[in-house]
C-alpha cells in the first residue's frame, strides 16, 4: 500500500512517509541511498561495500512506479533502485535490515 503522502524536507535532506494507518517515518536522503534495493548495490554491499554517497547527497527526483513503489533519482546519479511500498515501509520501521544486505 501506498504512503498518503510524501513530504520533502529538503532542508533536513530526509523525506517524511505518511501511511492511512497513522504510521509517519522519516529517512534521510543518505539512509535511502545507502539502502537503494538495486542489482548493483546489492552486489557492493555483498562484498563489502556500503553504497554510502556520503553526507552531501541529495534527492533530485522522485519517480512513481504505477502503483507497486517509487524511484529515487540521487544528485550522485544513481537512479537504479526500485522501492516498491512494502519494502520501503519496512524498511523504514526497521523490520528488513537482513534483506538490505542481501
Amino acid at each position: 500500500m501506498a504512503p498518503e503522502s510524501i513530504v520533502d524536507h529538503r532542508a533536513r535532506a530526509a523525506l517524511e512517509f505518511c501511511w492511512g494507518d497513522g504510521e509517519r517515518y522519516v529517512a534521510t536522503y543518505r539512509m535511502l541511498r545507502a539502502s537503494c534495493p538495486c542489482a548493483d548495490c546489492k552486489a557492493l554491499r555483498a562484498v563489502g561495500g556500503d553504497g554510502d554517497a556520503g553526507d552531501d547527497v541529495q534527492l533530485a527526483d522522485i519517480q512513481p512506479v504505477g502503483a507497486y513503489g517509487v524511484q529515487f533519482v540521487f544528485s550522485d546519479g544513481h537512479d537504479r533502485g526500485i522501492f516498491p511500498w512494502g519494502f520501503l515501509r519496512d524498511l523504514l520501521a526497521g523490520r528488513v535490515l537482513s534483506a538490505v544486505t542481501r
